[in-house]
């Protein structure tokens, strides 16, 4: 960590002031990175101290908000501490390599609620169910006390004390929760309307409905058509065979009015007088199709010995999700129905860190993929059956944060600067696979090189992958510091480049100017392929709503090459202006969305050769089905130049046909051109030759007027 020593000084009194236990990093072991986001990391790890499994939750530091952050963070922590709904804080710990500070709390080893419901919802009772809302309600009746807004309650939130802030902070991001668990008067009306304690409780209200289905609330609709309804009033209907009481009680709590919801008390008292036997039926409902139906969805079923601490949002979920967590520390394992564990209750989690950044994690239990998992040695085996080089990670010096989940460092014997990638990794197969696929396309001038893998911990399954360092940046960055001295020969040749490693990549990727780097003045095509290896895929929506395709906004369907193109469109259009997509539209994130997924664009530059803007317009249509293929793009783009010269000829050119007149030879001699017979034609014809072959025009003789 790189504070300031004021700011160290006043965080460490700070500290002290709140008399918070600081742990000596050296008593954890096993120490495995698990989730990653915007803000901050968090690993696994064995406290010696506590002989228990802790979670050790730091904050990013690249940013003049990390002291506040951190601070409110644990001032939200400590005044809920003590809750047993509510996940346990136990202190703080500082890495003395590299000065980063972690928050030290309560481990979730027994997965989310949303996949404990897939698993075992037809052997819970009512009983069974009316207890986990009590225990629900329990932990934000506290949160509440303390005049702390969750801001992002949903059922496969977990361990994450979510986007909760104090009441008295701004909080109109749309970053968190996902549209059918969001108050609709916020989704309404977002900018200006502050979330609140009745915005959790609309929350709440859908998280009881989910209880009594067992499925999540508008399952299978798009993301927009959710918007639609939840904003008109509608709501999912009741299930069969649920206590009518219990049904008042959601349905009060999702009141399409913020003013007439009930408080959080409220709530609690109503839950202990339900009465069982007044039951719901409807012979249309159809709940016991979807169960039957419900095999297992992999993609956010999480294990176990998971901390699924991030989200499940990608681009076709938009929203971020924290949830609850079995509290009972001293169960082995996930039990097969909660009426064998009685004592289970569920706790609500409170921190800003990682679920203030939209990040994807399918963190997968090691433990429960026994049979498709490889302990330590067995992939060491196969790393190098597979010639996959393995370095020793004392051979790397100087290590420096630069991104999220990445270091640069000064590889000692070969003296040279790389990047290392930290990635979790669950089955061996995929694991090289991937890496084998990756090192073939990283043999690409503009793709990032790979070089091999470390391991910090050879006992965990957290790998770093030694990557070609790149020293000029991001594209983003790039184009914000020298856009003014581009030529139009330079942005053309970025363009180029993008295209020619998109087109060598072997699958669809984050493609974005942040995921683009230059080394030595060359396109680096980062994250490209390797997004499959990790469990956690970081997607920071304020990087990449405006490059992400509209069918995928509208959830109608699955990322494909096509995608690819349709950000291919807006990368070029950002290269021809040197601009962020969209950030003169003054748009946040929802309204961004609902105006892409409409279908508008970034209107063209003025100065832009039409060519070019024709090339983007292609790539970025609405429908998936009508984008060119990267042929056809990287084709387009080497013809702008000749196509742009001949654009400048006409207008030169005497407004004539030219089989109007049979012009007379000219004398004057030229030097003779070297041969150029292996070029494409585009690079032969440029602007020399075009002015040598307009030199042939002499606009002063009468026949040419």
């Amino acid at each position: 960590m790189s504070l300031p020593y004021s700011k160290k000084h006043s965080f460490k009194s700070a500290l002290k002031d709140r008399f918070i236990k600081e742990f000596d990093y050296n008593t954890f072991e096993n120490i495995t990175r698990i989730a990653s986001g915007a803000f901050g990391t968090v690993h696994r790890a064995n406290s010696t101290n506590l002989e228990k499994h802790v979670a050790l939750k730091s904050l990013h530091d690249n940013d003049e908000s990390f002291y506040e952050e951190f601070v409110r963070e644990l001032t939200n922590i400590l005044a809920v501490n003590n809750h047993d709904n509510i996940i346990n804080f136990y202190g703080i710990s500082i890495d003395p390599k590299t000065g980063t500070y972690y928050l030290v709390l309560q481990y979730a080893k027994d997965g989310n609620l949303r996949t404990y419901l897939r698993n075992n919802f037809k052997s819970l009772d009512w009983k069974i169910k009316i207890n986990m809302a009590k225990d629900i309600t329990s932990g934000l009746r506290c949160i509440h006390k303390e005049n702390i807004v969750h801001k992002d309650l949903a059922i496969d939130k977990i361990t994450d004390l979510g986007l909760s802030q104090a009441l008295d902070t701004n909080s109109n991001s749309i970053a968190g929760g996902m549209f059918a668990y969001t108050d609709p008067e916020y989704l309404r009306n977002h900018m200006k309307y502050k979330r609140n304690k009745t915005s959790d409780i609309y929350s709440l209200g859908v998280l009881f409905w989910e209880l009594s289905s067992g499925r999540p609330p508008f399952n299978n609709v798009p993301n927009l058509e959710i918007y639609r309804k939840v904003t008109s009033g509608e709501r999912e209907k009741p299930i069969n065979e649920t206590p009518k009481d219990y049904i008042d009680i959601y349905a009060s709590a999702w009141g399409n009015d913020p003013n007439q919801r009930p408080t959080i008390k409220n709530i609690f008292d109503s839950l202990e007088n339900i009465n069982l036997e007044n039951i719901y039926n409807d012979s249309n409902d159809n709940q016991e199709a979807y169960i039957n139906n419900q095999s297992q969805a992999s993609m956010d079923v999480f294990g176990k010995d998971s901390m699924s601490i991030a989200s499940s949002f990608t681009t076709s979920n938009w929203g971020e999700v924290t949830g609850m967590k079995n509290l009972q520390e001293s169960s082995a394992s996930l039990p097969t129905s909660l009426s064998t564990s009685p004592s289970t209750s569920l706790f609500i989690s409170l921190s800003n860190s990682l679920t203030a950044s939209l990040t994807t994690s399918l963190t997968t239990s090691l433990s429960t993929s026994l049979s498709t998992t490889l302990n330590s040695n067995d992939y060491n085996d196969v790393i190098k059956d597979n010639q996959i080089i393995k370095y020793n990670y004392n051979d790397f010096k100087y290590h420096k944060i630069i991104g999220k989940g990445i270091y640069s460092a000064i590889l000692m014997n070969g003296m040279r600067t790389v990047a290392l990638k930290s990635i979790v990794v669950v089955t061996a197969e995929l694991f090289v696979n991937e890496l084998k696929q990756y090192s073939r396309a990283s043999s690409h001038e503009n793709i990032i090189g790979f070089y091999g893998i470390s391991q910090k911990d050879l006992k965990s399954n957290e790998y770093l992958l030694v990557l070609e360092y790149a020293n000029g940046g991001t594209l983003r960055d790039y184009l914000k510091s020298n856009f003014e001295k581009l030529e139009s020969s330079n942005k053309l040749n970025l363009a180029r480049q993008i295209v020619k490693a998109i087109e060598h990549s072997w699958r669809s990727g984050n493609c974005n100017s942040k995921n683009i780097l230059l080394h030595d003045n060359t396109i680096k095509i980062s994250d490209f392929g390797i997004t499959k290896l990790n469990t956690e895929l970081l997607f920071d929506s304020k990087n990449t709503i405006e490059y992400s395709d509209p069918m995928l906004l509208k959830k109608l369907g699955n990322k494909t090459k096509a995608s690819d193109i349709y950000s291919i469109g807006i990368l070029l259009w950002e290269i021809s202006s040197g601009k962020i997509p969209y950030e003169s539209k003054f748009l946040d994130e929802l309204n961004l969305i609902i105006y892409i997924s409409q279908g508008n664009r970034e209107d063209p530059i003025i100065g832009t050769p039409q060519v070019y803007i024709n090339i983007y317009q292609d790539c970025w249509k609405q429908d998936p089905n009508q984008r060119p293929n990267i042929k056809k793009v990287k084709q387009d783009l080497e013809y702008v130049d000749l196509a742009n010269i001949f654009d400048e000829l006409i207008d030169w050119s005497p407004n004539k046909p030219v089989s109007s007149l049979v012009l007379p030879a000219r004398t004057i001699l030229t030097s003779e051109l070297p041969s150029r017979v292996n070029e494409p034609f585009s690079s032969i014809i440029n602007k020399e030759h075009i002015g040598e072959l307009s030199s042939w025009i002499d606009r002063k003789s009468t026949i040419y007027s």
